[in-house]
């Protein structure tokens, strides 16, 4: 049983690359003090220098070393996705299970306010909960949240209604038990799988918005390496200076990359009738 389910996982390229890739992101925020020659906020005399030994990635215009602000700007990234991700996690499974399991005027109530979430531009939405609370990468983590449990909702409903029917839930309402116990005992347990594969599939969308909004400038302020606000920061020295913009982009381009295909590997490891 060991054997073919180690199998099943080495078979699954997906999340063999997804989890390396994953990985080498979870290193890097851990240990960025001891890769990164620089801290992110030391300056130099040598402004806008071009990679070299000392600076792997170049200089910004202020003389600070790119590689070190990309390396720590990778704590930014992760921890504002995974609080995002954890905040519309527990917002739109709540909303889910609530409308799913109770039904009739609860549901009706709980999906006009997911559809007219939905139907909202999420940047746009965001942008005004950023401007309204101030520019933060606390804040940028809310209004992700915010814009983004609707897809959490939607999905967790549907299975909801479809478990709350089965007959081992129908004993359990004959013989006497509240309604907090059946989703806590019966319902969650069997969202689990469901929870996982939304909030894996979740993380790599968070994390670019998270960059779109520093981009914007509406997420964590200088001298805080975000890595939207050092591509914002390197669009006008683009002809002279292409690392500034480079480094950041190819960060993003692997952790983002990473994540999608963890979140499809673990889609396809929780419930193999999803793989194409």
């Amino acid at each position: 049983m060991r054997k073919e389910k180690l199998r099943f996982i080495l078979n699954n390229k997906m999340f063999i690359i997804g989890s390396i890739l994953f990985f080498a992101v979870v290193l890097v925020v851990i240990f960025a003090p001891l890769i990164a020659p620089h801290t992110y906020a030391e300056q130099s005399s040598m402004r806008l220098a071009a990679p070299c030994s000392e600076y792997p990635f170049g200089t910004d215009q202020y003389g600070r070393c790119i590689f070190s602000r990309v390396i720590y700007g990778s704590r930014i990234a992760l921890s504002v996705g995974i609080v995002a991700v954890i905040i519309e996690t527990l917002i739109g499974v709540t909303l889910g299970i609530v409308a799913g399991y109770y039904g009739k005027a609860i549901d009706k109530i709980v999906l006009f306010i997911t559809d007219t979430t939905w139907s909202i531009p999420p940047i746009i939405l965001a942008m005004a909960i950023v401007l309204m609370m101030g520019s933060s990468a606390q804040n940028v983590a809310i209004a992700i949240a915010v814009v983004s449990w609707a897809q959490f909702t939607k999905i967790v409903r549907a299975k909801v209604q479809s478990l709350k029917n089965l007959s081992y839930i129908e004993a359990a309402k004959i013989y006497g038990e509240t309604d907090l116990s059946i989703i806590l005992r019966y319902i969650l347990p069997n969202l689990v799988s469901t929870i996982i594969i939304l909030a894996t599939l979740a993380l790599p969308s968070a994390i670019l918005s998270t960059t779109s909004m520093g981009f914007l400038g509406l997420g964590a302020q200088q001298p805080q390496p975000d890595w939207g606000m050092i591509l914002s920061d390197g669009i006008q020295f683009i002809k002279n200076a292409p690392w500034i913009t480079m480094a950041p982009g190819l960060a993003i381009v692997w952790t983002v990359l990473g994540f999608n295909l963890l979140g499809e590997g673990v889609k396809e490891m929780l419930d193999p009738r999803l793989k194409v």
